[in-house]
Order: C-alpha cells, then sequence, then structure tokens
C-alpha cells in the first residue's frame, strides 16, 4: 500500500495494537492530519463509519436524516500500548446558500466529541447485525450499527471486536459512575446533537490530554 495512506508507525510493544493501528488512513485521520489538532497530527487512528440505533436496532434519524457518525480511536503517545481517546465525528452538510457563495466546504467532518477512553465501555451489542455499545461514565448508553462496508464489513467488525478486547476495564468500575470532567452527561439525544457550533469541548479535552503527555 502506498505510504500517503498509512498512518505513522508507532513503535509498542503489543503487536496486536500495532497491527490494528496502523491500518489505510480514513476521512477524518486525512483532515486532522492537517494540523487543526495538533495532538492529533500524527496520531494512528482507527475509524469506521456507523448510523446511530436505538437498543432495539431502529434507526435513529434527525429531520428525518439517517445519523452517520465517524468513530475513531487514537493513541496520542507513542508510549501507549492502546488507544486511549475516542473521537466522535459527522459530516458537514452546507446550506445550498453558503455553497453557492463559497463552493465546497473547507472540511468534510466536523469532530464533535472527544473523550478519554476510560471514561468510555465500547462493547458489542449484536455481532450479528454488527452493531456496538457505547456506555459513558454518566450512565448513558448510546448504539451504533456499522455501515456498509462491501464484502470486508465483517472483517471490519472483527477488527472493532479486537480493540474492545485491547482496551482498560471502563472507567464506572473505579470511578463510582461520575460524569466525564468537563462533559457533564450531556451527550445528548441522538448522540453528536449538543456541540454542533461550539467546538469548546474538543477543545478543553485535547488540553487535558496533552498536559497528560507533558507529565508522562
Amino acid at each position: 500500500m502506498h505510504q500517503e495512506f498509512m498512518l505513522p508507525y508507532y513503535t509498542a510493544d503489543c503487536d496486536q495494537a500495532r497491527g490494528l493501528m496502523n491500518t489505510a488512513m480514513g476521512p477524518l485521520q486525512r483532515q486532522l492530519r492537517a494540523g487543526e489538532y495538533e495532538i492529533f497530527q500524527y496520531a494512528p487512528i482507527f475509524e469506521s463509519d456507523f448510523i446511530q440505533i436505538s437498543k432495539r436496532g431502529e434507526v435513529v434519524d434527525v429531520h428525518n436524516r439517517v445519523r452517520v457518525v465517524t468513530v475513531g480511536v487514537a493513541c496520542t503517545s507513542p508510549a501507549l500500548l492502546v488507544p486511549n481517546v475516542l473521537l466522535l465525528a459527522r459530516p458537514v452538510v452546507p446550506s445550498e446558500e453558503s455553497w453557492g457563495r463559497r463552493g465546497p466546504p473547507a472540511k468534510a467532518l466536523e469532530l464533535t466529541r472527544l473523550l478519554p477512553l476510560r471514561f468510555v465501555k465500547i462493547s458489542v451489542h449484536d455481532g450479528e447485525m454488527l452493531q456496538l455499545r457505547l456506555k459513558l461514565a454518566s450512565g448513558r448508553s448510546f448504539y451504533l450499527q456499522l455501515c456498509p462496508q462491501g464484502d470486508a464489513h465483517y472483517e471490519l467488525f472483527d477488527m472493532w471486536v479486537q480493540i474492545i478486547n485491547l482496551l482498560r476495564p471502563p472507567a464506572e468500575e473505579s470511578h463510582g459512575g461520575q460524569a466525564l470532567p468537563g462533559d457533564p452527561g450531556a451527550f445528548g439525544e441522538p448522540l453528536l446533537q449538543g456541540i454542533s457550533q461550539d467546538t469548546t469541548g474538543v477543545r478543553h479535552h485535547q488540553l487535558l490530554l496533552s498536559r497528560q503527555g507533558a507529565s508522562g
């Protein structure tokens, strides 16, 4: 595979994690390499597109639109053996007026959530239907179904299962279910609602991660 489409090769003792994180670069990773969030400019990211669903598997729609969520896990330090950050993004859908005035949007995706993985538990909700469950430290849960990926979608879901198995125990086991600092349990319904015009939460957690990296 051409070097341009590969993630930076981080040295880690865990061969399985290293192999999973050094896969073909996705749209979110390519966008973050532009440097909007410096901590992710060269961080390896494993990402896929999902559709938000209910616990029963019904599609969650907003204004008669299916909610597509780009979900990624990233390693913000080459010293880490497993991913430590969960990224959530959504497609940028410009209005007809702004498209005609400015042309195509500069960014294809809007990063809407950045959550330390120690505050999130990712698990398989329904393996046959390729569905995941995200449970936050606040106790709130959300459900996602992998978007069709051609013949490789089962293989891709299996890679997510491997990622899940690599992650550390969820935060609620050791933090008493307390809400994520700086994000008081207001994830909202649907998953990405509530921060559409404001990236303060993203930058807040980026700063926390940067400080942790500097002190590590």
